[in-house]
This record gives C-alpha cells, structure tokens and sequence, in this order.
C-alpha cells in the first residue's frame, strides 16, 4: 500500500511539474508572441495630406472680350484720358440702319430715372443722359448706375442757368466746370458732352467752349403742364407734331425724366418705335453716323441725315459732270 501511495505521488508531481513549465516559459509566452503594435498616422485639422489630396489646378484667367475702336476723325470724339469714351458704332449699319436717339435732360430724378433705366434694359434700349449738376451731387449712386447699364451722360449745366448770359469762364467753371466735377465724383470720369439749358446757345460761343453743343430734331414738349400726360407725350413723339418735329431716321429726341408723365409713356414709345424699324443709339454714335453719312458736323449738333439723305448726296457727288 505504501508503494503504491508513493508511486502516485511520484506520478502528480511530473505532471504539475510539467503543466508549470508549459505555462511558464518557451515559445507560447505572451510577450514573446504577441504582434508589433499597429501605428496609426493621422493628419493635423485643417492641414489635408498632401497624399489624399491632390495639388488644386489653377484655373485660367477669362479673357476679355476687346473694346470695339472708335473711328472718328472727330476732335470732341478722340479719346481723352479722364473722359468717358465715346460709344462704338459696333453691331450698327451707319448708311442703312434707322436711328434714333433718345435724350433725357434735368435729372437724375430719385424715382423717375431708375423707372426709366428699368425700361430701357426691358426694351434692350441706350438712351443719353443730360444732368444738371446740383441733381447729379444729389444723387450720385443713380448717376454711376446711369453709367454702369451703358447709357451715355453730358452735362446740362449746374443750375439750369441761360447760359447765353454768362460769360465763357462762367460756363466753363461754375456751369459745365461743376456739373462734370459732379458726374466725376459719381462715375470716376468726366462727360465729353454738353446740352445748353433751353438750347440757348450761339454758333460763336459754342466755337469758343470748343466742342459741339449737342441740341435736339423732336421735342414732344413734355415739360409743359398741358402736356403732361402719358397718352400726350406718346403721341407727340411717336406721330410728332409741326412745332415740335417728327422722328425720322437721324433724329435726336428731347424729353425729360424728371417728370413722371414722360417717364410712364417711354415703354410705349421705345415699342411703337422698335416696331417702324428704328435701333436706338447714343449721342456720341449719333455724330458718327452723322460724320459718316456725310453731315458737316458744327458746332451745334440737332441730328445726323437719313441713310437716304446720305445715299442720294453720295450718288449726286459721283455723278458724271453734266447729269
């Protein structure tokens, strides 16, 4: 019996012998066999990897479309650094289109101008604008939006003075001089253009100022109380009237924006007009197509010929003598 205890005991203490040094020890521990550690890189925020991101393409500059020449031998039409440039005769037949040209005096007007700028870009139509100086100080975001819809702007003088009672060195300081520093305030730029207030102004003393006094073929008559009704403005500019004048291709139409009457028939007008065939272009494209026509351009400027005018001229003048 004792051999037999001892021979069991013998036997236990191999075995948790054994199970102690497979534990313990040899290829199976755990600090020998566990996996490197995974290392994970991450970026700093707002700093994308340059690996996942991808150097941006620099995207071209657009080109700009190139301002049409003007072609003039006109002195008042060069250009002249500080001035607005005259307007380009670019999309204009000159010896076959019908024109006209649609011309504003006295504003800017707080409410009526922007109604009419808003009906001029409705009708895809360019008019000019003529300002009276202490109007255009008042209101120069309406004068810079003028200029920006590409209108074109002239003086009109500071105060609506008779300027046929004031002296050259009046009219150009304290008149067409403070009415430009105005629309230079405004826009950036100067006008090249003048209308004399009433169209009072002599051939001698436009000659002295030294660039053509732009005045007008049609005036509805707008400004006159009786007259001051949408229905009456239309009329007078669409079918005219014998004191006031008829359009005809060349002409140069006077109205008024600060009157509202004028400003509420202009939709009408520039449709009825559009309709019987007329483009409508700006002073400065009026004396081009005046020049190119063959008009002796003086210094006070009302209209340019009709295409028909300037053909028949054109076709007299190369006759054989004796026809």
């Amino acid at each position: 019996m004792n051999k037999k205890m001892k021979l069991i005991s013998m036997i236990l203490a191999v075995l948790v012998a054994s199970a102690f040094a497979a534990g313990c020890g040899g290829t199976g521990s755990v600090a020998e066999s566990s996996a490197a550690p995974t290392v994970i890189t991450t970026t700093p925020t707002g700093e994308p990897s340059a690996a996942a991101t991808p150097e941006p393409t620099a995207t071209p500059e657009p080109t700009p479309e190139p301002t049409p020449e003007v072609t003039t031998s006109l002195a008042q039409l060069q250009a002249k650094e500080g001035y607005m440039a005259p307007k380009s005769l670019d999309g204009i037949d000159p010896l076959n289109d019908k024109v006209v040209a649609l011309t504003f005096d006295d504003g800017p007007h707080p409410e009526n101008t922007p109604k009419l700028l808003d009906i001029l870009k409705e009708n895809d139509a360019v008019a000019t604008f003529f300002m009276v100086g202490t109007n255009a100080a008042e209101y120069p975001d309406i004068v810079k939006r003028v200029y920006d819809e590409g209108h074109e702007i002239g003086t009109h003088s500071w105060d609506h003075k008779d300027l046929m009672k004031l002296s050259l060195d009046e009219i150009m300081t304290n008149q067409y001089g403070k009415a430009n520093d105005a629309i230079e305030a405004a826009t950036g730029l100067r006008a090249l253009i003048d209308r004399p207030p009433y169209g009072s102004m002599s051939e001698d003393m436009a000659e002295q100022i030294g660039r053509e006094q732009i005045l007008w073929s049609v005036d509805p008559n707008d400004w006159k109380k009786e007259n001051r009704d949408p229905d009456t403005v239309y009329d007078h500019v669409v079918n005219g009237t014998p004191d006031g004048g008829y359009v005809q291709d060349g002409a140069i139409v006077l109205s008024h924006d600060i009157h509202a009457t004028t400003v509420d028939a202009y939709d009408r007008i520039i449709k009825a007009l559009k309709d019987e065939g007329y483009k409508f272009v700006t002073v400065t494209q009026m004396m081009q197509i005046a020049e190119i026509r063959g008009k002796d351009i003086e210094y006070r400027f009302g209209h340019a010929p009709t295409a028909a005018e300037a053909a028949e001229s054109g076709s007299e003048s190369s006759a054989p003598a004796g026809e």
